[in-house]
Order: structure tokens, then sequence, then C-alpha cells
């Protein structure tokens, strides 16, 4: 038999054939009989005028995976199909690299949601199409760092206010406006669910798409957002849940090791994927309360302060192994019951 692509093939035992593919495929391998259930028949491959069944897959270390193949047996029922021939290959390895370029994308996104999360409502819901990422998700991101600034400012200004010598009144109204623009934004993309843009952010749009942005590419930041003239039906409730899930992760990460199984069985949830990011941002502040508490000699605050970063510094640890809850898990709850 021959192997099309980049894939190396083998015999296996019997009239077994051992695929080797460099890009997975989305072959399902057969499903043993149990107590509880029948055997399921793996995937149907046509290869070379001849049909044969997908009896074991596993992913390989290196990337890839490695598939065993043999007859395809009369006495099942061909539940799904696939060719392996030259242009199918071929048009698997399109895809596969279509998949890996918006991959890269979502990451690069996720990881400039703290910029990209300024710019106007209608780009930031583009960019959630295109990548299939929430964009509300890019607004609250954004303010994540809005809100540090105003908590290192108003340090600042209350340090001033202790020495004796206050700070000039447009830092104040700065701290204000800043807080009251995060605020008004992450409320907006929280309970009302659609990104929202920040000055800045939008007038720096506007500069780059009036300047260096190719307009047959751009998002324009006047267009009508996409199927505001049609009837949109009503989503699904269970794409509700799981829409409702992704902008309440953050908050699951901070349930009981039981509870966030619980959410995992349900709707399958994955504690890596955020545990760590809000466990270190947890521990950020409260470092900053520790230093702010011996500052000013607050003890409660020291205390609580220094609770709170040694329950971090043990949740990161116990996060490499498996979930990790938290004190503040109590407040978190209600908000996800939903869930449990």
């Amino acid at each position: 038999m021959r192997a099309y692509g980049s894939d190396r093939v083998r015999p296996g035992d019997g009239e077994q054939f051992i695929l080797l593919s460099r890009i997975p495929k989305r072959w399902t391998p057969r499903a043993a009989k149990t107590l509880t259930s029948a055997e399921f028949p793996g995937t149907a491959v046509l290869w070379e005028e001849r049909y044969f069944e997908v009896v074991d897959a596993e992913p390989l270390p290196q990337g890839g995976a490695r598939y065993v193949l043999e007859p395809w047996q009369e006495m099942h029922v061909m539940r799904t199909v696939d060719r392996y021939d030259e242009s199918s290959e071929a048009e698997r390895l399109v895809e596969y690299r279509d998949q890996l370029s918006r991959e890269t994308k979502r990451k690069s996104a996720k990881v400039l949601a703290i910029f990209v999360g300024h710019l106007p409502h209608i780009v930031q819901e583009e960019i959630g199409r295109e990548l299939g990422i929430l964009s509300t998700r890019l607004t609250i991101v954004s303010t994540l760092p809005i809100y540090a600034i105003v908590i290192g400012l108003v340090l600042w200004i209350v340090t001033g206010i202790m020495a004796g010598t206050p700070r000039p009144l447009p830092v104040y109204l700065l701290t204000g406006y800043l807080f009251i623009e995060s605020s008004f934004r992450f409320v907006v993309a929280w309970l009302i669910g659609r990104p929202i843009g920040s000055p800045i952010g939008t007038i720096a749009y506007l500069l780059y798409y009036f300047t260096i942005a190719d307009r047959a590419c751009a998002v324009s930041p006047f267009a009508r957002e996409r199927g505001s003239l049609v009837t949109i039906s009503e989503a699904p409730e269970e794409r509700k849940t799981s829409d409702a899930l992704m902008m309440r992760e953050a908050l699951v990460t901070l349930l009981s090791p039981s509870d966030q199984a619980r959410v995992a069985a349900r709707f399958g949830y994955d504690y890596r994927h955020q545990s760590s990011i809000i466990a270190w941002m947890i521990l950020v502040f409260s470092l900053i309360g520790i230093a702010t508490s011996v500052q000013r000699g607050a003890v409660i605050s020291f205390i609580v302060a220094t609770f709170m970063a040694t329950e971090q510094i043990y949740r990161l640890i116990v996060l490499r192994h498996g979930p990790a809850g938290s004190i503040l898990g109590i407040a978190a709850r209600p908000f996800v019951r939903k869930f449990l």
C-alpha cells in the first residue's frame, strides 16, 4: 500500500497496516465492546479502492499520529467514511496549515488582548469571529492593566497624603476617569455581553484606518455590525451555557477541586486554561498589599495579604498536578452556581 504526502506506512500483524502521519487526521479508532456497550467500528477509510477500518490511533511524541488499519469487516455498518489518496491529503495539508495559522493568530490575540480590547467594538467582533474567541473577553482583559494603573495611582495618592505632600489635581482626575471608564467597559462586557472599546483605542484605530491601513482588508469602524439587519434566532440553551461558562471560567478556578470536577464532567471545563493565570494575578496584588501594609503599618491588612499570597503560592504548586481551590471560592460560588 502506498502512503501519500509525508506519511509513512509499514506492515503490521497479519493484514494490518500501520500509518505514521505527520498531520493528525480526523479518524476515530474502534471502540471495543464492554459490559455496557457494543463494539463501535472506527472510521472507514477508502485506500486504493479498498476499505479499511481504523482500529487504533495514538499521538506521536514528536507530533502527528500513528494509525493502525485493517481490512473492513462486512458485518459492520460504515458510520464515518473518509478517503486516503493524494488529493485528500493535499486538502488535509491545506486545512492543517490554515488551522495552525488561526491558532497562532488566536494566541497572539489573547496575548495582545490588553491592547486589542481597546479597539472599536465592531473590530473586536470581527477579530472574535475570525479567530474563534469571545470578543467580550478581549474587552475584559484590556481593563485589567488599567485597574492595576488605578491601584498604583491610588497608592501613590495615599502615600502623598500620609507624607503631607498631596498630589496635583490632574492626578486625582486621571485616577477617577480611568476607574470610571474601565468599570463601565467591564460591566458592559460582563453583564450585557457586548465588547466595547475605549476612547484612546478608538482614536488610535481611526488614525490607523485613515492613514496606513489597506481599507480593502481592514475593518471599517463605521460598518454596521454583521447581522444587524436580519432577525437572528435565539441561541440554543446549551450554547448560552457554554458562553456563560467561558465568561466566568476565571471564577470557576477558585472553587474547590470537587466543584471544579463537577463542572468539568458537565461542561468539559479544563482547569489548566486559566487557573495559573488567575493565581498569579492574585499573588501579584497580594504582594502589592503586603508592601503597602508594611509601609502604612496596617497589621490586619498585612495578615490578610500574607495569607492570600501564601495560598496562591500553594495553589501554583498544586496546579501542576490538578485543580486547586481558594478561599475566594466562597465569594465566587454564587456567580457560578448554575454550573454546579
